[in-house]
Parts: structure tokens; sequence; C-alpha cells
């Protein structure tokens, strides 16, 4: 006999709630480069370059430079070494980002055209047959931070690299656009006495003078991306469990320096790759400002992170009351996150003084609902709930004293 549907005694409906997703990332890297042909190729190895017949219009992600075959370009390009480069390190990039930068005009004209134009507008550096980078001034393209935003809106990235453009004026824009839009931005440099910015004061880009060794008849295509490299590998660390300083790098040869000029560059936060007890190693690990890219990092992620874990305590519960308990699970959703980040490393486990007393790695406070006016209460809107981190940070440098007897 048939049973009839309990629908007619029990009414239930189940509603599921799910998560948001944050869409942050901090270990992805974006390259922008000159189209195939722009620098670094001759007209020979163009023609060969065009079998693939696919174009990059727009931001696309790659997992090996030799992806970017299939997009025009050849081994002999800039965007290839570059990408040869961040994929040598150990850890290694998952994936990388490329953008064209395009030229001024770039809708118009057919591909040989606007090859022959990109040609003639590469002067004032090294040849493109050459394979060297284009500065200073590579003519006749849109503003960079035109070219990062279009990446932007396409791609979800943390890190960028300009693989060809390095004239002054291109990277202080770029240094520019990354403190703006919360991003991290680094650039090499190979004249001792031409860095190409003079205003240190950002926290969000970091240089690498990376000049190779004295009597080196050609800089290797791992020092021309020697901040790319250092990206790459470093990124490959989760935030809050790495330091930059004393990395390994392949392909970079290492830098000769006197004390003089270590002195210097460390005084103006310029990082060096130099060599250490038989080994190659970044030294230092500032932004041009002085802080420690690994402290940008981790803040970074910490922020993305507190900001997901509070918007889906509001998303999946039907409704977060304005009394206590309400107020309790936005403190539990930000005490998670920096219990998280006290886990991996960026938050310093609670220590003791001389004294005794505890020093907590964090403390969380959020306001009774009692404590709040009529009028706060009434817009739905929490206030007052804050924060404090200890940072574990990380020993760079050491001082020891001791004494022998007899």
């Amino acid at each position: 006999m048939k049973n009839n549907r309990l629908d007619d005694l029990i009414k239930c409906n189940i509603e599921i709630s799910s998560p948001a997703l944050g869409d942050a990332s901090f270990d992805s890297i974006l390259l922008v480069v000159p189209a195939p042909g722009k620098a670094g190729s001759n007209a020979k190895s163009r023609a060969k370059s065009k079998v693939a017949g696919k174009t990059l219009e727009k931001t696309t992600a790659i997992v090996s430079a030799d992806d970017l075959l299939d997009y025009g370009f050849t081994v002999e390009d800039t965007a290839y070494k570059a990408a040869t480069v961040a994929f040598s390190q150990s850890p290694s990039p998952d994936m990388l980002y490329v953008c064209v930068r395009q030229q001024a005009g770039a809708d118009t004209g057919t591909d040989e055209e606007k090859n022959g134009a990109g040609e003639k507008e590469t002067g004032g550096g090294e040849s493109a047959a050459s394979g060297g980078v284009m500065e200073p001034g590579a003519t006749g393209y849109e503003d960079i931070r035109t070219t990062l935003a279009r990446a932007e809106a396409e791609a979800s990235f943390y890190g960028f690299h300009l693989t060809d453009f390095r004239s002054p004026a291109e990277v202080s824009a770029a240094v520019e656009w990354a403190e703006a839009n919360e991003k991290l931005f680094c650039f090499e440099y190979f004249d001792y006495n031409s860095c190409p910015v003079t205003n240190f004061s950002y926290y969000r880009s970091f240089a690498l003078y990376s000049a190779g060794t004295a009597g080196q008849e050609e800089l290797s295509n791992g020092n021309r991306y020697a901040a790319l490299a250092w990206m790459a590998k470093c990124f490959g660390y989760d935030p809050g469990t790495e330091t930059w300083h004393l990395k390994e790098l392949a392909t970079v040869v290492p830098t000769a320096l006197g004390m003089t000029e270590k002195l210097e560059l460390a005084g103006k936060h310029i990082n060096t790759f130099l060599r250490y007890a038989g080994a190659n190693c970044t030294i230092g690990g500032y932004t041009l400002a002085g802080e420690w890219i690994d402290v940008i990092r981790f803040r970074d992620w910490l922020k993305a992170e507190i900001q997901i874990r509070v918007f889906n305590i509001l998303k999946t519960n039907r409704k977060v009351p304005y009394t206590d308990g309400g107020i309790a699970l936005i403190e539990g959703a930000i005490e998670s996150t920096l219990k998280e980040g006290q886990g991996i490393g960026g938050i310093a486990q609670t220590g003791y003084n001389s004294d005794g007393e505890a020093l907590l790695g964090y403390q969380v406070h959020v306001p009774l609902a009692g404590e709040l006016t009529e009028a706060e209460r009434k817009s739905r809107k929490l206030v007052g709930c804050r924060f404090t981190v200890r940072l574990a940070g990380a020993i760079h440098l050491v001082e020891l004293s001791g004494f022998l007897t007899f």
C-alpha cells in the first residue's frame, strides 16, 4: 500500500548556507611583457613563432615557460627568459600570469606593422637581437599603470615584475601603483650609481642590486631577473612562515661588493645577492622604506583572512543579533585567524619577561552590547573591535662573545 507523504503532516525545509571563498592570493605573480618580437628576438625567430596562431589578448596563466611558445613568443624573447628564471627556483611557482603591454594605437595595423614599430621604438637601450631589456624609455606604449589596471581586472595577482620596462619613469609609476593597490612590486638594477628610484618612502616595492661579478662578460639571465627569481622563490612559502634573508637563487650569480658598497646599499634598503661560506644568498629582505617584505606580506594575509572570516559569520547565519552572543561570533572569527597566524609562525607565542609576566602573542577586545549607544545599535554597525599582535619576527644577525681560559 502506498504511503502518504510526510510533508502533509511535517513540513521541513532545509537551507544550505555556503561560506564565501576569499579571492585574495599571496603567491601569484604577474609578468608585464612586450608582445612577441618587440624585444629580445629577431625577424627570423618572429617568423617561426607564428605557427601556433594564438595571441595573448588577455592576462593569461602559464605553468611553464614553454607555454609562451604557443602564443608567438620564442626562446629568444625576454618574456621566455624571465619565465624560465622564475620557474627554475625551488620552491617554484605553480603558475605565472603574463600580460602584454599594449602599444599606443595597438588596435590598428597588422602584426607585422606593429612589430616593426616596436623595433624602432626600442632605442635607448641594448639591441633587441641581443636579448637586452628596453632601458631606458620604451616609447609608444600605453602608461604602465593602465597595463597593470587591466591585468588586475583580468586576474588575481599579488606580486608583479616589469620584464622589459626599466626606465626611472616606468619603475616609479609601478612603485606608486603597487602602493595604492596593495600589491608587491620587485625590480632589479645593474648600474651601481643608477638606481631607478629616488623616493624610498614606499612599503610595497623592493629592489635587488644584481650586477654579478667583476669581469663578467655578459650579465646572465638569472641576474637580469634576479628580483623576479627572489619573489618566485619566497612566494612558495606561506605568509608568516618565511624570511626573505639568506635565500639561495638558482641561475643567479653573486655580486662582488666591497664593504663600503655593502654598507651604502644597506643604508638605502637595497637588497643584494652575495656569497658567504660557499653559499650564494640574498642579503636583506627590505622594502624601499626599510620594512621587512615578509611583514608586509603577512599583514596582507592577516587582513584578508580576518575580512573573509567575519564576512562568513554574517553570511552563513540567518541573522547575527546585536547582542553579546552575536558580538562573540565576530570575536571568535578574529581570534581564530590570529590563532592560525600564531600557529604558522607569523605571530609570537606567549612569552614571559624577567618579572614572570606573560607577554601574549595577541589580544582581542570587543565591546559589550550594553556599552554601545542606542544610535550605534540602531545603525547595525559594530564598532570598537580591536586586536593587538606581537610579531614573531626573524633572526638575521647574531652577535657572540666568549672567553678562553686555561
